[in-house]
């Protein structure tokens, strides 16, 4: 895929990677994921050092999924529906795990790849309209999103990077570019910026724009381009769903 030039600066997103390189940077991911929800769930107080390592799982599974979602238009209402069941297997680990730390209406990161997918569906299928009706789930999506799911800021990756791996125009990928950038910046502490200028800049914001360019960097450098995938299928889903169960049961037995 041919990316827009602010995403080629940064070397955020590849053109291609290998099905074992996808595979080496989703399970940096899930450690990533691992390390912040153990320094959520069990650091008290939080490792600043943890958090910071914790930014760069959001943008690389991100990253993961916008390059695989376009594979198959015609499977968008499938996949679509494999995500919402999940999502919804896991909401009850999910609730259970953070129940200490977040509102009991917050929702799992699997719902944002769900209603951006269902998006996408919905406007192969149905074009202008169906575009409209999934703008109007993903705005009501926002505020259960945002407490620990990256609300706006999160939606607007996806779908900014949904728009940069499509086989459109070189001015939508420019402004799709464009839109993941900003997002990046505005995912994590934006809020504090003001606050914590040196905290917020050194543990959220430049973690989250730079660690998932050096993770990709090692990945590409270290792996062979003829690499076949070697993660089972559907791992994230079970690998999501089981750490946060597993999590919440000793939560339970801790508390």
């Amino acid at each position: 895929m041919t990316l827009s030039t602010p995403l080629r600066h940064l070397n955020l997103f590849p053109a291609q990677l290998s099905p074992a390189a996808l595979d080496w940077v989703k399970v940096l991911a899930l450690l990533a994921m691992l390390v912040d929800h153990i320094n959520t769930l069990f650091i008290n107080p939080l490792s600043p050092l943890m958090y910071a390592l914790g930014r760069m799982a959001f943008p690389l599974f991100t990253l993961i999924w916008a390059m695989n979602v376009h594979g198959s238009p015609g499977r968008l209402q499938h996949r679509a529906n494999r995500l919402w069941m999940w999502a919804m297997v896991t909401q009850p680990a999910f609730m259970l795990a953070f129940r200490h730390q977040l509102p009991v209406y917050a929702l799992n990161i699997l719902f944002v790849f769900a209603g951006v997918t269902q998006l996408l569906a919905l406007h192969h299928r149905y074009g202008r309209k169906g575009l409209l009706t999934g703008l109007l789930l993903l705005a009501v999506m926002v505020i259960p999103l945002t407490p620990g799911s990256f609300g706006l800021p999160g939606l607007m990756l996806a779908c900014s990077l949904a728009v940069a791996s499509a086989p459109v125009s070189p001015g939508w990928r420019r402004s799709a570019g464009f839109l993941a950038v900003i997002s990046l910046v505005c995912l994590n502490g934006i809020s504090h910026l003001i606050a914590l200028p040196v905290e917020t800049l050194l543990f959220a914001t430049l973690p989250t724009l730079f660690l998932p360019v050096l993770a990709i960097r090692v990945v590409q450098q270290y792996t062979e381009d003829d690499g076949r995938r070697f993660m089972p299928r559907h791992f994230f889903y079970i690998a999501y769903s089981g750490h946060l169960t597993a999590f919440a049961v000793v939560l339970v037995f801790i508390r």
